[in-house]
């Protein structure tokens, strides 16, 4: 446990440089936030209704700037960009000042209330201070009510100039996604590559002979013998720390089931072993290359593609071996054979190589100015052979079908994955083929960079929530604080940290569907406004219907139910199990959460078509008459279902009588209840039967249960001698309660018999029908041994030649 949690803290210290290094952690802009710039000057106070129209005056003034700029034709998607988050330092000015303004106005109106209207002809005349005052405070209600209005139609302005800048990029983004140009198959296009290509050649030698002749002139002397001297030690030093990288890469192969935990922190760590030394190798090597000033600046996108390759082909290397672990099946995340585990680690290392060669012949292109036909070609080339790598190394590739591992069936969406990988692949190509170069490059970038945040969450998501789990324990050191020092109970520190890893997997995955969506250098409002402009549709009043609305409701409405069903499976799979709670209760929280979800997916879904609350109100007014009639046995069910669930008083899991039949209550819906008898029978009762009929429930308060055995003995018995008997066999049996004891009652004393009752109690209620049984078996068993006899019942024999004279028997005629 001591080595995991010392990797776990050196894995984080790895972690977010790098994190940090990659973009994924960028630095709050320099400006200071509203409430700064708009602070008081020391010295002297200042107005606040001139502080509020100064900043309506910026605002304003940031927003002229930005319809001007957007006036002009040449904007590129960079320029775009800027120009957008430049406007939410003039959208934060202008909703302080409507923050600010619209409580004052309120403010303002309540004293004008208090004062009350102003007197008419008929009514006494008020004093002077308080017509002064009244009007002062409407003039101070005037000036507010104006200067809100102002920050609102700037509100306003703002959000209507953002989306058109949104629609800009959108527009640029699909035109230069779809732009067309020669197939790769164009005989014209190579045509066009070999008269291109002398041309582009001497550029090439042109550029190399440029750095050479730099280079030689940066380190002419001892500055020469310098440069490479460092670089020899950079390779000396590769050395030792290969070797220390392959002795922390050993998973210890005689674990033969680590745990989840340990899985995925052994993935992590070899991931970033692996990827650590390439990284700092290449950024040593161009560290030093720029310390000695032969980096120039023509050369700037050869240097970032080979520092983005490398990074790219070690960190995908690092992560496939990491997750697939070719040569430890028993540290492998992903149940996969040992042969598709080595396939696939090849086939990953071997694409983003391919990825990285493509794009360091783009930053070739883009230093020496290359013409449009041989980009095309590059690209073009670059994406089909790409492409066509990944959809022939997955048709060989066959899951569920590696007989070296009877787990590799066991991943049921693998297949799936690899169905959508090929029919992608598959388009690549077709796109290259039509022309579509550009396109075929972008998708497969998305190819690499999804598989790559894929992996991530399939090594993050494990690591994070188990270690999260592990460390909220009873016995651990956390644990042992949040009890000392909050005061939970060993169970609530189970189901703290348990709710704390369910949340880290959500956040884990909501971080990597953003990390998905980001390179297409497109934000949450550019997809807010594509959904909204996607169809087109018809307005009836104020609610809008279009096939787009319908389509995104559905969604909304789908994503809201899976995730409630996701949290019904949460709970009663993690979170109900590590609390003392009973079934039926468990049953009641999960299914009330169930409805809450429904309604809600429902009642959002409702909202994104325009029919909001308000609205539904309405519609339910006109319909009550309906429900009142039509519906109405439903909805007493529905709300008789919700009385059973928070009531208690009959829960699933109990033993119930209703009616005439008597069964165990399985499930609780929203219009009836499953009730199974002891005939394996399901009887379904409905929910309001339940709630206004008479229900016996034989577990309410408790599963104790009460058996009695009555017998009929002859009279020449002995009682004492019966008792003794009864009680013996009643405490001779395992499953019958010691306290209350077991007693025999002398219930009566006929002609036909004397009568006894043994009256004992069972744990289990459902165990008192074989309990009663085993009872009749031992005491007569006993009652034989002993001489015991039952008594029988007495028959007369009336003969009738023995019947009185005048006694006459009716026949049938």
């Amino acid at each position: 446990m001591t080595s995991i949690l010392a990797r776990a803290f050196i894995l984080v210290a790895l972690v977010v440089p790098f994190v940090s290094a990659d973009g994924f952690a960028q630095p709050a802009p320099a400006t200071p936030p509203p409430a700064a710039q708009s602070a008081p000057r020391p010295g002297g106070a200042v107005d606040p209704r001139t502080d509020v129209g100064e900043r309506l005056d910026r605002a304003k003034a940031q927003l002229d700037q930005a319809i001007a700029a957007l006036q002009r034709d040449s904007l590129d998607d960079a320029q775009l960009q800027a120009l957008r988050a430049n406007l939410d330092p003039a959208a934060a000015l202008a909703q302080s000042a409507v923050d600010e303004l619209g409580p004052r106005a309120d403010a303002l109106r309540a004293r004008i209330d208090q004062l009350g209207p102003k007197p008419d002809e008929k009514s006494a005349p008020e004093s002077t201070a308080v017509a002064a005052d009244r009007a002062e405070q409407q003039k101070l209600l005037n000036e507010a009510d104006e200067q809100l209005k102002r920050a609102r139609l700037l509100v306003l302005q703002i959000q209507q100039t953002g989306t058109a800048i949104v629609g800009r990029r959108r527009a640029l983004f699909v035109k230069d996604l779809f732009q067309h140009s020669r197939s790769v198959f164009s005989p014209g296009l190579w045509q066009g590559v070999a008269q291109e290509a002398p041309r582009e050649m001497r550029a090439i030698g042109f550029v190399a002979s440029d750095f050479a002749a730099g280079a030689a002139e940066k380190l002419a002397g001892w500055r020469g013998w310098l440069f490479f001297g460092l670089i020899a030690l950079i390779g000396l030093i590769n050395i030792p720390l290969a070797r220390v990288v392959r002795r922390i890469l050993s998973r210890e192969p005689t674990v033969e089931a680590p745990s989840p935990l340990a899985k995925a922190l052994g993935a992590a760590w070899v991931a970033i072993v692996i990827a650590i030394l390439p990284l700092a190798t290449i950024v040593a090597l161009f560290s030093l290359a720029e310390g000695f000033e032969i980096a120039t600046n023509r050369l700037a996108p050869v240097r970032a593609a080979l520092i983005e390759g490398v990074a790219r082909i070690a960190i995908t290397a690092g992560l496939a071996r990491g997750l697939l672990a070719p040569s430890r099946p028993n540290w492998r995340l992903l149940d996969v054979g040992d042969e598709i585990a080595s396939k696939l680690t090849g086939l990953a290392t071997s694409v983003a190589a391919l990825v990285s060669v493509a794009r360091l012949a783009d930053a070739i292109n883009e230093t020496i100015g290359a013409s449009l036909t041989v980009t095309a070609a590059t690209q073009g080339v670059g994406a089909f052979v790409i492409a066509l790598v990944i959809a022939s190394s997955l048709a060989a590739v066959g899951f569920g079908d590696d007989e070296d591992d009877e787990r590799a069936g066991g991943r049921r969406f693998l297949p799936l994955m690899r169905f959508l990988a090929l029919a992608v692949s598959i388009a690549v190509m077709l796109a290259a083929a039509f022309g579509f170069v550009r396109l075929a490059a972008f998708v497969v970038d998305q190819i690499v960079w999804v598989a790559a945040v894929g992996t991530m969450l399939r090594i993050l998501a494990p690591l994070i929530s188990e270690s999260i789990a592990t460390g909220f324990q009873p016995a651990t050191r956390i644990g042992r604080f949040l009890t000392s020092s909050l005061g939970l109970s060993r169970d609530g520190v189970n189901q703290l940290g348990v709710l704390l890893s369910g949340l880290s997997r959500l956040l884990v995955f909501v971080f990597a569907a953003l990390l998905i969506v980001a390179p297409w250098g497109i934000g949450s409002e550019d997809f807010q406004s594509g959904l909204r402009k996607a169809f087109f549709g018809f307005n009836i009043g104020d609610v809008e219907i279009s096939p787009r609305s319908l389509i995104v409701a559905l969604l909304i409405f789908g994503a809201i139910y899976a995730a409630t069903r996701a949290t019904q499976n949460w709970l009663s799979e993690r979170f109900l199990p590590a609390t003392r709670l009973d079934a039926g209760l468990r049953n009641a929280i999960r299914t009330s959460a169930g409805y809450v979800g429904l309604i809600l997916a429902v009642l959002l879904a409702l909202a994104h078509i325009g029919l909001g609350f308000d609205k539904l109100t309405i519609v339910a007014g006109a319909l009550s008459l309906g429900i009142g009639f039509g519906l109405q046995s439903i909805v007493s069910n529905f709300v008789s279902g919700l009385i059973l669930l928070w009531e208690g008083a009959i829960r699933v899991g109990d033993l119930v009588v209703v009616g005439t039949d008597q069964g165990f209550v399985r499930r609780i819906n929203v219009r009836s209840t499953e009730i199974e008898t002891f005939e394996r029978a399901t009887m379904v009762v409905p929910n309001s039967n339940l709630i206004t009929g008479v229900v016996k429930n034989w577990v309410r308060s408790d599963r104790v249960g009460r058996v009695t055995v009555s017998v009929t003995l002859q009279t020449e018995v002995d009682p004492d001698v019966v008792r003794d008997i009864m009680i013996k066999a009643a405490k001779g049996h395992e499953q019958i309660a010691r306290i209350p004891a077991p007693n025999v009652l002398f219930v009566a004393m006929e002609p036909g018999g004397l009568k006894f009752d043994l009256v004992c109690f069972v744990e289990d209620v459902e165990t008192s029908g074989r309990v009663k049984s085993d009872l009749h078996f031992e005491i007569f068993k006993q009652f034989r041994a002993h001489g015991v006899a039952i008594a029988t019942p007495t028959q007369v024999v009336v003969s009738v030649d023995q019947l009185p004279e005048g006694f006459a028997i009716a026949r049938d005629k």
